[in-house]
């Protein structure tokens, strides 16, 4: 049976990252969330910063997990998805990571393969040198990029993120966000390497931050983010989310815009499929009511898509869609908008056969 036979009924589930959500603005805890919304679809396309858990991720089945990037192209109808594929994983490290994260990130990619049944390539490949990155910006990102494609000329088709990050235990935003009453203080600087790196590449990509002290015991924290409490390391989150990626399939119309240093999209000979997912495909949009102004929200209307904004899902963001005059459904709460997307799909001849329960 083809893929687009098993998913008449496609949506899409979006949280950005950096904005202090009150869902999905911690540490996975938006993950109930997607599991709502799963019930309510075929497929659903989502990104790290929804279902990131540290160790605690856990994904549906029928979850296609994209970086945020990627999410923008394929929103941009620049790129389309391959489903079903059994990624090479390559780990990906800042040099300046200590020793003891050095061993750490070893003894999980054992323990992903073993229990994941992840293929992940043997080695973990280092950059030359130190990145050195801060929370103001990347700085010299280029070793980063340079060892990416060492990894992906080693056979890796997706990559697994881990760079040094200065975190200051005692400050006034880590404890706001321990708190859940604040940003997460580096989830902005994360999200900018993954973009760079898989729009170097056009391949999946994830990022989990390595410290230079051990992550500490805080005592009690907030439940939405105590998931980020119980482990050493946050690779298995990188693990799960690189292991529900699709492949990705640039447009031939967009390999102008998708060309950068180190890729042209010419050369990776990839066409699309007929059971490739397009942007036309996708049926609805779900999104905080008050966080309209990114790429997704403003491409919605002109695909025909439905855009759903969640009114009790704040942000520190005041961009509804009514600012940028795009058309949109108003939704109380995510369950009234999982009651929708199990009514309104884009194959009008498609009775959704699945009982619904809460």
């Amino acid at each position: 049976m083809s893929v687009k036979k098993l998913y008449r009924n496609i949506n899409a589930l979006i949280i950005p990252t950096g904005i202090g959500a009150k869902i999905g603005g911690h540490a996975g805890d938006a993950t109930p969330v997607a599991k709502l919304l799963a019930k309510a679809s075929d497929l659903l396309i989502t990104h790290p910063n929804v279902i990131n858990a540290a160790a605690l991720t856990d994904l549906p089945h029928n979850i296609a997990v994209l970086e945020g990037y990627l999410l923008d192209r394929f929103f941009a109808d620049q790129i389309c998805l391959r489903l079903n594929l059994r990624h090479k994983i390559a780990v990906v490290m800042d040099s300046a990571a200590p020793e003891r994260e050095k061993e750490i990130t070893k003894n999980c990619m054992s323990a992903a393969e073993n229990v994941y049944g992840l293929e992940l390539l043997p080695e973990i490949f280092y950059t030359e040198t130190p990145l050195n990155v801060s929370l103001e910006g990347l700085g010299n990102i280029v070793p980063l990029l340079d060892t990416c494609k060492l990894a992906i000329q080693a056979g890796a088709t997706a990559l697994a993120l881990l760079v040094k990050l200065p975190l200051d235990n005692d400050s006034v935003a880590n404890k706001k966000y321990l708190a859940a009453n604040g940003v997460d203080p580096i989830g902005s600087i994360e999200a900018k390497i993954s973009h760079m790196v898989s729009k170097q590449f056009l391949i999946p990509s994830a990022h989990a931050p390595v410290f230079e002290h051990p992550i500490s015991h805080e005592g009690i924290v907030n439940p939405r983010v105590a998931a980020e409490q119980l482990a050493h390391t946050f690779l298995p989150s990188v693990f799960k989310c690189l292991q529900y990626s699709p492949k990705i399939i640039p447009l031939k119309h967009a390999y102008k815009v998708l060309r950068s240093e180190y890729t042209d999209p010419a050369d990776l000979n990839l066409s699309p499929r007929e059971d490739d997912i397009r942007i036309t495909d996708l049926a609805n949009l779900v999104a905080p009511y008050d966080c309209c102004n990114a790429v997704p929200m403003i491409e919605a209307h002109n695909h025909e898509i439905q855009l759903l904004t969640v009114l009790n899902n704040q942000t520190v963001i005041d961009d509804p869609a009514d600012f940028y005059a795009i058309p949109h459904r108003i939704v109380n709460n995510y369950l009234e908008a999982a009651g929708y997307l199990l009514a309104n799909t884009k194959d009008k001849e498609f009775i959704n056969p699945k009982l619904f329960y809460v």
